[in-house]
């Protein structure tokens, strides 16, 4: 029994999965599966003589302080009785193993299916759990573990110019110059309706940063477990509601277009849960095309971990194009319900 998996030198010998789950108190487990849940970590599906388990091994963060960081964080949630998977101790007492393969940790496997985008019901449970999360993690109180390929738009958003030059410094000659005048041009237009101050002035706090149908499952029409919490960091709040907005309001899993009544329930029923200020409302279009805005550090990742970076830079940029004409339906969408709360954009 070995597993591999997609990528450069992701072959793991059963052997050393069995050593770690035995380090987890998880002896003779019966089947371990790949499961591709994530592009981030190597995860398996483990079935053990007792119970079922998530195996992940860290492959793309693997900082130590920021992984245990991180699981500090779904410990919280889940103390919170928020519908995550549980974290499984070493027999040690340590959620975090270290092996000569990497940073491993166990987890409860939680049963349920991916988002039907055709359920409107779910989609209001997704905002509804969204809002949720936003307040359980506002009682986390610890400081952020920086990884610097979480670093988004958000946050060089006043040094435009110097980012898009490092990106342009990375990929030179290696023929995405459109693109990159494109995202120049972009930056260069959004930054006089939404400068640097402005965007400053948004409200932050801890922000799940991939708020999307495959890192949750559902059972019936409800949320029954979220997962994938290396993204989630301190930043613009309302990139979570942003995001959200775009892979739940689209029309299938492929489409780039927006439906707007089920962008529409997924913000009400956010805001049952948690308001929103009207200049958070005013930002929801700017924010889903904005926080696609590649950067130079996270490009830098995944072209360590394999990926082909050319053609990834290709399709955000792709996807930034296609989502600018979506951003005005929306905004023509929220000016028209909602035009008290609205300022002119």
């Amino acid at each position: 029994m070995g597993t591999s998996l997609p990528g450069p030198s992701r072959y793991i010998p059963a052997t050393t999965l069995c050593a770690v789950l035995a380090r987890f108190g998880v002896e003779s487990p019966i089947a371990i599966e790949p499961h591709e849940a994530s592009k981030r970590n190597d995860n398996f599906v483990v079935v053990g003589p007792d119970a079922k388990y998530l195996l992940r091994r860290y492959r793309r963060n693997n900082d130590e302080a920021r992984v245990r960081f991180q699981l500090r964080f779904q410990a919280h949630l889940f103390a919170s009785h928020f519908p995550t998977s549980k974290i499984i101790p070493s027999v040690t007492g340590d959620p975090l193993v270290y092996e000569d393969s990497g940073l491993w940790s166990p987890f409860t496997y939680v049963e349920g299916r991916e988002y039907d985008f055709s359920s409107t019901a779910e989609v209001a449970n997704a905002a509804q759990r969204l809002a949720e999360f936003h307040r359980i993690a506002a009682s986390f109180e610890e400081q952020e573990v920086v990884f610097d390929a979480n670093r988004e738009w958000c946050d060089w958003w006043r040094e435009g110019e110097r980012e898009i030059g490092e990106l342009a410094s990375m990929f030179a000659d290696r023929g995405v110059e459109e693109d990159l005048t494109f995202l120049r041009d972009w930056w260069t237009k959004s930054t006089r309706q939404w400068p640097a101050e402005r965007v400053d002035a948004l409200p932050r706090g801890w922000i799940h940063g991939d708020w999307h149908g495959r890192n949750m499952v559902f059972v019936g029409d409800e949320v029954h477990g979220v997962f994938d919490y290396d993204p989630m960091r301190r930043g613009v709040t309302i990139e979570d509601v942003a995001r959200a907005v775009f892979m739940f309001g689209r029309e299938s899993r492929p489409s780039r277009r927006i439906r707007l009544d089920v962008a529409r329930l997924f913000l009400d029923k956010y805001r049952c849960g948690r308001d929103l200020t009207s200049e958070e409302l005013n930002a929801v279009p700017f924010v889903m095309v904005a926080h696609w805005a590649p950067t130079v550090g996270y490009w830098r990742m995944l072209e360590q971990d394999g990926e082909d970076a050319v053609a990834y830079l290709r399709y955000t940029v792709g996807l930034m194009r296609d989502l600018l004409p979506e951003a005005r339906r929306l905004q023509g969408m929220l000016a028209g319900s909602n035009p008290a709360r609205l300022n002119e954009s």
